[in-house]
């Protein structure tokens, strides 16, 4: 019952948005399919949207070539320009958003709908893509201020995640399945707090070089249960090598439980939009027939009338 309420307030939230699209004027409209879905954008805003999706795509290659050391002066500069033309196109498109953000979130306010953006994921990633390097515009850039901008600068990548369907699709089975991930994460976390405290306890008397604090035996726990095991740290007295062939006895079987769950979630959300798409027809279908009906109705009334006159 409650997955079907869910689908009704869902169902409901997009009739309210498409409501508010309709409403909206045609340079409104176009702004919102150029930015949230450029499938249904007219010619210039095809054009906007796939330039936006590729000056992202540029940012994301200059990010590797940027850091290459000896880099030529023209190169640089030219990056260095490429650099201030997209935070002034991501700081547009910052605008942009928050003005279509009531026709993104139709089922509330205006005003609501553009702090509902505003104070979204997705709307301090776009702030992040512009605003350091906006800043270091109107203030001296100091090393420490450079290198910062240099690392927020990664966000950009980040942008082309949006034009990424599974993307999507890896959020909805977080956010249905949050309660057992988190708790599946906790008991592995459980698992690494204690057999590093048993392991530190165990070899510190044996390796005092190597297990030389705590610390140490979290290092060791976590290559350990996800399976990685570099060998720069390993137990050397029989008691630690017994109590490590039971730790990694049980990571099996609880790093499995994460995996297990996504594979679920996302069986399940692949299900869902299959029977949307099938919904979506049958009442496509029936709509259709509706229409032909009323019109068979309509030519019988009209055929009738003449007869008659």
């Amino acid at each position: 019952m409650t997955e079907r309420n869910h689908r009704d307030s869902d169902r409901a939230r997009r009739a309210k948005s498409r409501l508010a699209l309709l409403n909206a004027s045609e340079f409104k409209r176009e702004t919102f399919y150029a930015l949230e879905n450029i499938q249904k954008a007219k010619w210039p805003g095809r054009i906007v949207g796939s330039a936006l999706f590729v000056l992202i795509v540029l940012n994301a290659i200059l990010v590797f070539v940027s850091t290459q050391p000896g880099l030529d002066p023209v190169a640089a500069g030219v990056i260095r320009w490429f650099y201030r033309f997209s935070t002034a196109c991501f700081f547009v498109e910052y605008l942009a958003r928050i003005w279509i953000a009531d026709l993104a979130f139709g089922d509330i306010s205006p005003r609501r709908a553009r702090f509902k953006y505003i104070f979204s994921v997705w709307g301090l990633i776009d702030f992040l893509s512009f605003g350091p390097n906006m800043v270091a515009w109107f203030f001296p850039v100091t090393p420490l201020l450079n290198n910062i901008i240099s690392v927020v600068r990664l966000v950009r990548l980040l942008k082309i995640s949006r034009y990424m369907r599974g993307l999507r699709t890896i959020g909805r089975v977080v956010a249905k399945h949050y309660h057992e991930i988190v708790a599946s994460f906790l008991v592995i976390g459980l698992l690494i707090v204690v057999s590093s405290v048993v392991m530190y306890e165990i070899e510190h008397p044996a390796q005092p070089d190597k297990f030389n604090n705590l610390l140490s035996g979290v290092y060791w726990a976590v290559t350990t249960v996800t399976g990685t095991g570099y060998g720069d740290l390993v137990p050397i007295t029989p008691a630690g090598r017994m109590v490590g062939s039971v730790i990694m006895l049980l990571a099996v079987a609880l790093v499995a439980i994460p995996g297990g769950i996504f594979s679920a979630g996302f069986v399940a959300e692949f299900q869902n939009a299959n029977l949307r798409k099938i919904e979506r027809d049958v009442r496509r279908s029936e709509h259709d027939d509706s229409d032909d009906d009323d019109g068979g109705d309509d030519s019988s009334d009209s055929t009738t009338s003449t007869l008659s006159s």
